[in-house]
């Protein structure tokens, strides 16, 4: 049966303890940062996607302008990687443009190498200043350590706005803990590995 308690910052840092996510002492590490912040989120009623970030258990692919896209791949990879505490690492990364004379350019290939395993990804986005969200997804996704029960897998959304998508990674009883505790579901993974 689900868990019927009004969803708060608090909450999700209580249920993210709970599926072993995250530890007591990061939950209140970032409910003492948060401050007053964490009221007015509660107040809102707004809090999943974001507050899985600032658990350290997410990554953000913004939606919205970011500027130099080709450039900011490498930025998003290194957050995700950073999530996996050491099992995965990011190197060589290089962005290849279909145009390289056209700064403005979004279109090309994304390459670097996860645990040293060259991995490319192609980029179909027309503007230098917005990201492939679909690209951006499955290089997150094949970023899941290989030895760890864990992947990344990204908050489905309610509603016909664009929003930034949120990749989370968990297992799967914690994925389930997850919907059950605090209503998130999952998209089925992009990349079939």
């Amino acid at each position: 049966m689900a868990n019927t308690q009004p969803i708060t910052y608090v909450r999700i840092a209580e249920v993210l303890t709970d599926l072993g996510m995250i530890t007591k002492e990061k939950a209140q590490s970032v409910l003492d940062e948060a401050g007053d912040f964490v009221a007015s989120l509660d107040r809102l009623g707004r809090v999943r996607g974001d507050a899985l970030e600032s658990f350290d258990v997410a990554v953000s692919i913004h939606s919205e302008d970011v500027d130099f896209a080709d450039e900011h791949y490498e930025w998003l990879l290194n957050e995700a990687a950073a999530l996996t505490g050491g099992k995965v690492s990011i190197s060589n990364y290089r962005f290849e443009k279909d145009n390289p004379d056209d700064e403005d350019c979004g279109l090309g290939t994304m390459h670097f190498e996860c645990n040293g395993k060259p991995l490319s990804f192609g980029i179909e986005q027309e503007s230098n200043d917005y990201l492939d969200m679909g690209a951006a997804q499955q290089a997150i996704e094949a970023l899941s350590p290989h030895d760890d029960p864990r992947e990344f897998r990204c908050v489905e959304q309610e509603g016909s706005e664009l929003d930034d998508d949120i990749m989370v990674l968990a297992t799967t009883e914690q994925r389930e803990g997850l919907l059950q505790h605090l209503g998130i579901t999952f998209e089925p993974p992009l990349r079939q590995c």
